[in-house]
């Protein structure tokens, strides 16, 4: 059975978080389509305006309906543009301090290479081999992506001009 890790601390749960400056709240960008933001802003500069006898009534007996935002914008915002919020933990994911903040690990393989990139590891035309694919001959793929298609590991060479063998240019041992 999983224990949660926050269970063998000596602070009480989420009471290392005291100095942490959480950023304002943000709406949506699908809400602020509507254009609620705007009608919003223009109800509070009239609140602004009123003076505290006409603020008092208002609460005691407050009109309904100020804010006007047509129903099939609402209906769109909420029912065809909605999008999910970015960060949210999975099902059965367990939340602990600090959980936020950390970085995604998610990482990508890469695409083909660029210019730069090439000249900065010593790739000198488009047929050079990248500088890595000896040791991965030696070695084999990265662990994190077995099934990668990787010229001249895995798969066929990128064109008719590139060879196999150890020579300036070479792809190393053929598979």
């Amino acid at each position: 059975v999983p224990v949660p890790r926050h269970w063998g601390r000596k602070r009480k749960y989420l009471q290392g978080k005291r100095g942490f400056e959480k950023p304002p709240f943000q709406l949506p960008d699908f809400i602020l389509k509507t254009g609620i933001a705007e009608i919003r802003d223009t109800v509070a500069e009239d609140e602004a305006k009123q003076s505290a006898k006409q603020k008092n009534r208002s609460r005691v007996n407050p009109k309904m309906g100020a804010m006007d935002v047509d129903y099939k914008t609402l209906y769109e915002a909420f029912f065809k543009y909605q999008t999910k919020p970015k960060g949210m933990t999975k099902f059965g994911d367990l939340y602990y301090e600090g959980k936020e903040l950390e970085t995604s690990t998610d990482l990508k393989p890469g695409g083909p290479l660029s210019k730069e990139l090439r000249a900065a590891l010593g790739m000198t035309s488009e047929t050079s081999p990248p500088p890595w694919l000896i040791n991965m001959q030696r070695y084999g793929p990265p662990p994190s992506y077995p099934t990668l298609a990787i010229p001249g590991l895995n798969a066929p060479l990128p064109n008719d001009q590139c060879q196999y063998g150890y020579h300036t240019g070479g792809w190393g041992k053929p598979p």
